[in-house]
């Protein structure tokens, strides 16, 4: 059970937090600093990272609970959220969720800094990897060994994507566009199904549709 929990969790979680994809967003908002600062931005992204999913992680349910919704509805639109996500990394096309809106965009340049926004918050931890976080974290609050395997899973992707800003400049030149595109598709066709399976879940746990699926 618990290796089943780990395996759909690290695959839903890199789909979302994608090192791979993320490498030329950080070489595009840190162009012009020095090797040096691009690495201290790259741990900064990472440290960031941790600490918002952890949060996340820790509030969401409280959060949810606070506002009355249900953890089967925020799987249901959750679910609806994310393979809307998977879509568009299927499409080729970047979801506005982690892409910015123009106005977003637009302020990028104007940003110091861009370790924390607009790359940890909303590229990184964006309503994909938020909703990704608050489902499995509330499956993983059933057992203990499961949590220790939710965190394990964060630190795991998370160290995944600060090796990948910290090598980005050398994977840059080395990883074809192809190769990147291909590898964002195949993650977004998991991320779909994973998505489709959030979608199922709530209906049965609220009651739409019967345990038997009929």
């Amino acid at each position: 059970m618990e290796l089943e929990f780990f395996s759909r969790f690290i695959a839903a979680l890199f789909a979302m937090i994608n090192p791979l994809a993320a490498m030329p967003v950080f070489l595009s908002l840190t162009a012009g600093n020095t090797p040096q600062a691009q690495r201290k931005m790259a741990i900064q992204a990472a440290i960031a990272t941790v600490i918002a999913c952890f949060a996340i992680a820790i509030a969401g349910k409280f959060v949810l609970g606070l506002f009355g919704i249900g953890i089967d509805s925020f799987r249901i639109a959750g679910g609806i959220l994310l393979f809307t996500i998977a879509l568009t990394m299927i499409s080729g096309a970047r979801h506005t969720s982690s892409a910015g809106t123009e106005r977003e965009r637009a302020t990028q340049e104007n940003i110091d800094n861009p370790a924390i926004y607009p790359f940890t918050i909303p590229m990184t931890v964006g309503p994909g990897t938020i909703t990704t976080l608050i489902i499995f974290s509330e499956q993983a609050s059933t057992s203990p060994v499961k949590m220790g395997v939710f965190a394990a899973v964060v630190l795991i992707v998370v160290g995944l994507l600060l090796a990948a800003l910290l090598v980005a400049p050398f994977l840059d030149r080395m990883v074809s566009h192809s190769a990147r595109t291909v590898s964002i598709r195949i993650m977004g066709i998991i991320l779909a199904a994973l998505a489709v399976e959030f979608v199922i879940t709530g209906l049965r746990g609220s009651g739409l549709i019967a345990l038997n699926g009929m």
